[in-house]
């Protein structure tokens, strides 16, 4: 029982829950201390003996020599030299055959060697001694039993020592001893009540025991009954103040509540008084996990694990703290390792699905189903475990299998969007189109900002021609950012698919789609069309009608711009409507801004970028930046005349030819001669 089970209820699972978008939820899995049932068997001492046949002022040479014996075994019982203590109980026996206290010793330390067969024999024949022989202090018959028990536990039959234990309190009731045993038997059963009621009981017959108060706090601690434990616990802390499995419990408390430097504190005083205590590390790692500091917790989840390998919750802590890195191949192996030390862990459910996240990181998308197939099974009633095992087998194009996943989630967590959403990829993928419309409603109406939902709903229902009724779930992913939804609607205001033909409009999605994060190709295209437009503009290509949109298009996006003004120092300016940019701190973010001002045709901006990139700005950009030298480049080929001025007066003095840039940028100008900066 290295770690009492924290409890059922909240037991605390590392989730990386990639499909709702969230990196990982960690609930911290609290580290409680358990108590091994490492009882104490009870030695009887020469001193509360009681010689068969012969009371102790009748003592003779030989019985003096089997005390001595006696006591010699009970020193080297008590320093774990238990062949040597064996030989001096049967020596003791041997000179005083009548002698129940030699023999329930030797039973005791038999036992301890793990000869439970010996023991008993010994112990029975101590019991078929005169009663009268036994210890002041405990009943020998009590005493057999008790010890039976312990030995018992230590060959893994708890229900057959809590019956001996039991037996104990029977012959006799102030046996504390056996009420403690009982308490830590029924704590290790799962049965806190009647933990409780044993350990007060302990208490009632020994009320300075620290160790008695300690068990009492576990116990009430399994019963969620905390201030309780605490109260215990600083009681066991107040009698003896150096138990460090004490301080570790305290840890834990604070742990549970959150302050996690309380925690550390409390679980650093434990390590004074026991460096090696495998929860108070344990407890540390959590603690430091948790306030953020991962990467400290590693040495303190590493230390507990080399104390106790078999400590699952630190591997799955630890692999969780890799994968935060971005290392799942090392993750996973801890999470697998976990695994095979223990397949029947407590932990496993939430190790196979962590291990199926990092397979599905890594690209392993077959092995990633294997895990969630298992977290199924495990955990049928867990709707994420469906909902990964359905994600997995939609990267596998495995429609039909996806959707039963997915549907099973669905029905138990039916209120989930990201499902709904899901389960419309999957109906559309298999051809299933208006069931695909009907999942991405329903993930919309549950979830009404859901960006990628209203994007494939319009997707899907320009893909049955229903056009018009596409452009609004178009329109509400494009104001919420969908750079594919403000390609696709920029396409369709330009060609009047579904909606009239609109250029301003569609020049302002596509420059929209221009900076947002999407392929590159995408990206390209929007930057593209709009280099088309100023090209149209600068050639005089475009009809007065249509040069008129271009340019209200441009306004648009100017607009945009202002909007999407970086902050101080420049906002104030953009407010105020001042004509020129050349007063502003070229800082990198405001550079590029001004730039797309420029592009956007806005006559100050390009002064203001020549003036930067011809002199700098001291301590801010220096002369000759390339970000404005591209800018003057590209708008040079769209035939920029201003462009084309900067290309002829700023082309370095020194060469006789142009670079390949400067001159194809020079094609570009209507006189398609560039000379030599003056």
């Amino acid at each position: 029982m290295g770690f009492l089970e924290p409890y059922p209820s909240l037991m605390a699972k590392i989730l990386l829950m990639v499909n709702r978008g969230v990196s990982a939820y960690l609930t911290v899995w609290a580290a409680m201390l358990g108590v091994t049932l490492s009882l104490g068997l009870l030695l009887v001492y020469p001193s509360s003996a009681e010689v068969t046949g012969a009371s102790q002022a009748d003592s003779s040479p030989i019985q003096d020599s089997a005390e001595a014996h006696l006591q010699l075994g009970i020193d080297f019982f008590l320093t774990n030299e238990l062949d040597v203590a064996i030989n001096e109980f049967r020596e003791t026996a041997r000179q005083r055959p009548g002698y129940a206290d030699a023999y329930h010793n030797l039973g005791v330390a038999l036992a301890k060697t793990g000869d439970l067969t010996g023991a008993i024999a010994a112990w029975a024949q101590a019991e078929r001694l005169d009663f009268h022989t036994a210890s002041l202090r405990y009943h020998l018959s009590a005493l057999v039993s008790y010890n039976y028990g312990i030995s018992l536990v230590r060959d893994g039959r708890l229900a057959q020592a809590l019956a001996q234990w039991r037996a104990v309190l029977r012959l006799q009731p102030d046996f504390f001893e056996a009420h403690y045993a009982l308490g830590l038997g029924y704590l290790a059963a799962g049965d806190p009540v009647q933990a409780v009621a044993h350990f007060q009981a302990t208490i009632h017959d020994a009320t300075h025991w620290a160790h008695a108060y300690e068990a009492l706090g576990l116990a009430y601690y399994a019963s969620h009954e905390n201030t309780l434990a605490e109260q215990a616990w600083r009681r066991a802390l107040t009698l003896e103040p150096e138990l460090p499995k004490a301080h570790a419990s305290l840890g834990l408390l604070r742990l549970l509540e959150g302050n996690y430097q309380e925690a550390i504190r409390h679980s650093r005083k434990a390590l004074t008084l026991q460096p090696e205590l495998v929860a108070a590390h344990y407890n540390i790692g959590v603690a430091l996990f948790a306030k953020g500091d991962e990467s400290a917790s590693v040495p303190s989840l590493e230390r507990a694990l080399s104390l106790d390998p078999r400590l699952t919750s630190a591997r799955l802590l630890l692999g969780v703290v890799w994968s935060r890195q971005g290392n799942w191949a090392q993750a996973a192996s801890l999470w697998r390792e976990a695994l095979r030390r223990d397949p029947f862990a407590k932990d496993g459910v939430w190790l196979h699905y962590n291990l199926g996240v990092a397979m599905a990181a890594m690209g392993l998308i077959d092995e990633a189903a294997v895990e969630f197939d298992v977290v199924t099974d495990q955990r049928p009633e867990w709707a994420p475990g469906w909902s990964q095992l359905g994600s997995a087998l939609l990267a596998t194009r495995q429609w039909e299998k996806a959707l039963v996943a997915l549907e099973s989630a669905a029905r138990l967590q039916p209120a989930w969007a990201h499902l709904h959403f899901s389960m419309g990829k999957a109906q559309a993928e298999a051809g299933n189109l208006s069931q695909a419309v009907a999942a991405f409603q329903r993930a919309v109406e549950i979830e009404p900002q859901f960006v990628d939902a209203w994007f494939h709903l319009g997707v899907v229902l320009r893909a049955q021609n229903r056009t018009g009724e596409a452009v609004e779930p178009l329109r509400l992913a494009a104001e919420g950012g969908s750079g594919e939804a403000q390609s696709l609607l920029a396409s369709m205001y330009a060609n009047g698919s579904g909606v009239d033909r609109n250029i301003p409009l569609a020049m302002l999605w596509w420059f929209r789609s221009s900076r947002a994060a999407m392929a590159e190709s995408l990206t390209q295209t929007a930057r593209e069309q709009l280099s088309q437009f100023r090209r149209g503009l600068h050639r005089h290509l475009f009809s007065p009608s249509d040069r008129q949109e271009v340019l209200t298009g441009f306004g648009l996006i100017r607009e945009d711009l202002h909007r999407l003004a970086p902050s101080h120092p420049m906002s104030t300016q953009v407010a105020n409507d001042e004509g020129t940019w050349d007063h502003l701190t070229p800082s990198e973010p405001v550079v590029a801004w001004v730039i797309d001002q420029a592009l956007a045709g806005d006559q100050p901006a390009q002064q203001t970028l020549h003036a930067w990139y011809v002199h700098g700005k001291r301590g801010r950009l220096v002369p000759a930046d390339p970000q404005i030298r591209n800018y003057f480049l590209q708008t040079a080929k769209e035939g920029n005349p201003f462009s084309c001025q900067v290309v002829r007066t700023v082309a370095p003095e020194s060469s006789e030819v142009f670079s390949a840039d400067w001159q194809l940028a020079a094609n570009g100008c209507p006189d398609q001669i560039v000379r030599p900066g003056l």
